[in-house]
């Protein structure tokens, strides 16, 4: 599988699976977790020992996070819990598999917004609507208003919820508030702030770290500048629409940005950016929310502490990029009240709180958290994630994305390595590609 075609099932996500803990979690091992642990928020309700459910999740250290929590809700439930957690590589294919079967097999399954369209569209999710106002499921401290609007409404298909969101990552500003105070900068928050700070420290030697290198980080970047410019990849009609005047503007904005970086940033990756802060070798960089947990980190970072974190700079508002992981539930589910009832209590507000406390890389979209005091002590980052995501907007999902986000990050990367003209770049994409959408 190509790292385009593989960015569009997670965009950058793969790197964001080691940068939720350390090692690498079990592949393809089915647990059950045990029976320990309160929580004050769920429902409590009678023993259930007769019903089991099977959830379908990627493996990695953030799976064993959820699997300790896990047994909080047996034991408050009586229901039973095995994760069939597997290689994210292989996850949307035995999904698939499985419900295209009608198995039986999932009775809640962990989908990424990129494959909601496929599976709504192939009749295998079950509408949580009527779920969500069932109160003896949800439990009375619900508060289904707390989720990020941005997100529900990604997760919603002609007017029908098909997830409960539960994790998410976007790319960020990041800088160094010591650099910055010591030339006089204020943190940027627009373009041409950005611009500004940039240069004063290219002309000194460094300048803003961005993953040059990588098509897919380059193509969120661009899609969340996009947006923060009331501009879009397509028209109202839903036809393929790139060479309109925001969007070239855009794009002339990334060469700009992109002809201040730091030396050999326009080869970095998402990693390389971080490094390049932990370390204090740039002032200022673009990188992934995921990979944020190194930086603080005082046994290994050179910068913990010092660090100031925003959305991306915006032309005319701020933005982020919606890359997040919801609870969907089949339909050919064998327990689906008991299903939906364990959705609702993982994305409850006591429960996400519990696995950030456990995890900082992991980011909830409870909006009451964004700004919790003692996660936000754990992870500073949150409140500019919260901000970011009050207009959030996804990356391309139609069933061609593929194709549109490898021209892109190609086109970019042509842009800042070679100096190629934005509006031609964009003319020859829309040409390529206008047939395919």
């Amino acid at each position: 599988m190509s790292r385009i075609k593989l960015s569009l099932m997670g965009l950058s996500f793969t790197l964001l699976l080691s940068a939720c803990s350390g090692a690498a979690g079990t592949t393809g091992t089915a647990k059950t977790v045990g029976n320990e642990g309160t929580s004050k928020e769920a429902p409590k309700s009678a023993a259930k020992s007769d019903v089991q459910l099977t959830i379908s999740r990627w493996a990695g250290p953030h799976a064993d996070d959820q699997a300790e929590l896990l047994k909080e809700f047996e034991k408050e439930t009586g229901i039973k819990v095995k994760m069939d957690a597997i290689d994210f590589g292989q996850l949307k294919q035995k999904q698939s598999l499985n419900m295209s079967g009608q198995t039986g097999q999932y009775d809640l399954i962990w989908a990424q917004e990129a494959w909601l369209g496929d599976y709504v569209k192939s009749g295998f999710l079950a509408p949580l609507d009527d779920l969500i106002k069932d109160t003896s499921l949800t439990g009375s401290n619900f508060d289904f208003a707390d989720y990020n609007p941005s997100v529900i409404k990604t997760f919603t298909v002609d007017n029908k919820l098909y997830g409960l969101p539960n994790f998410e990552q976007t790319p960020l500003l990041v800088y160094n508030k010591e650099m910055l105070q010591a030339e006089g900068l204020q943190p940027p928050k627009t373009w041409d702030d950005i611009l500004k700070v940039s240069k004063h420290f290219f002309d000194k030697g460094t300048g803003i770290g961005i993953p040059g290198k990588q098509g897919s980080a380059s193509v969120s970047i661009y899609t969340i500048l996009n947006h923060s410019n009331d501009s879009n990849y397509f028209d109202k009609s839903g036809k393929l629409a790139l060479a309109t005047p925001a969007n070239i503007e855009t794009m002339e904005f990334w060469k700009k940005l992109a002809a201040t970086s730091a030396k050999g940033s326009t080869t970095w990756w998402w990693d390389e950016v971080t490094k390049g802060l932990q370390f204090g070798q740039i002032p200022i960089g673009i990188t992934q929310s995921g990979l944020l947990s190194q930086l603080e980190d005082k046994e290994k970072s050179k910068v913990a502490g010092k660090l100031g974190y925003a959305p991306l700079p915006y032309n005319k508002h701020e933005a982020g990029l919606i890359n997040v992981w919801s609870w969907c539930l089949p339909k050919d589910s064998k327990h689906p009240k008991e299903a939906f009832q364990l959705a609702a209590w993982l994305t409850s507000k006591t429960t996400e709180k519990k696995l950030s406390l456990k995890n900082s890389s992991h980011i909830s979209l409870r909006q009451s958290l964004f700004n919790d005091s003692e996660l936000v002590s754990k992870a500073p980052w949150l409140p500019a994630v919260g901000a970011a995501l009050k207009d959030g907007v996804t990356a391309p999902m139609q069933p061609n994305a593929p194709k549109l986000i490898e021209a892109l990050g190609n086109g970019m990367s042509s842009i800042i390595v070679t100096g190629a003209d934005p509006k031609q770049i964009l003319e020859k994409i829309q040409a390529d590609l206008a047939a395919s959408f």
